[in-house]
C-alpha cells in the first residue's frame, strides 16, 4: 500500500487515548489529576471525583498496571467486532485509576487477580471508511506475575 493510499489512523477516544507516532502504533493514557487532593481520574474530568474540586490539571498516565478484576463475557454486546467469549479486565494504574479493556494473549486457565499487563494497541477498521481506529486493550507482561515480582515459573 502506498503512502498516499494508506488508511489515516485516529484513536478510539482521544480524551482517553493519544496516539503518539503517525502510525498509531503507540500511545499514551490521559487523565486528570486533582491539585486539591491529589486523585487522579482516566479520561477527561470536570471535578474531582473523591474532594468535588474544579482544581484539575491534565496528565498522561502509565500504559502499564495490575489486573484488579476480569470477567469472561460470553454474550457481547451490540456491534462487538471481536471473537467471543473475551476477557473483560479492569487493570489498577500505579496512579489509582481503573482502566476496563480486554485483555488478550493469555489463556483463560492463566488468568488471575495481580497479574501484570501493559497497554497494546490493536487497529480496527470497518470496511467503509478510510479511517482505522486505535483502541487500547491489555497484555500480559511475560517476565512478571506483579510489580516486582518475577514469574516463578
Amino acid at each position: 500500500m502506498s503512502a498516499s493510499t494508506e488508511s489515516k489512523v485516529v484513536s478510539v477516544d482521544p480524551s482517553r487515548l493519544r496516539l503518539t507516532d503517525g502510525e498509531g502504533t503507540t500511545g499514551v493514557f490521559l487523565g486528570m489529576r486533582c491539585r486539591d487532593c491529589g486523585i487522579y481520574v482516566f479520561g477527561a474530568a470536570l471535578f474531582c471525583q473523591s474532594c468535588s474540586s474544579g482544581d484539575l490539571e491534565s496528565v498522561e498516565l502509565s500504559g502499564r498496571g495490575i489486573l484488579y478484576s476480569y470477567t469472561i463475557v460470553r454474550v457481547p454486546p451490540a456491534g462487538w467486532p471481536g471473537p467471543v467469549p473475551y476477557v473483560l479486565g479492569e487493570v489498577e494504574l500505579p496512579e489509582g485509576p481503573h482502566v476496563l479493556a480486554e485483555v488478550t494473549d493469555i489463556p483463560e486457565a492463566d488468568l488471575k487477580i495481580g497479574l501484570a499487563v501493559a497497554m497494546a494497541l490493536q487497529k480496527v477498521q470497518d470496511g467503509q471508511s478510510e479511517t482505522a481506529r486505535m483502541v487500547y486493550k491489555w497484555r500480559p507482561i511475560p517476565q512478571f506475575t506483579g510489580v516486582g515480582q518475577e514469574e516463578t515459573r
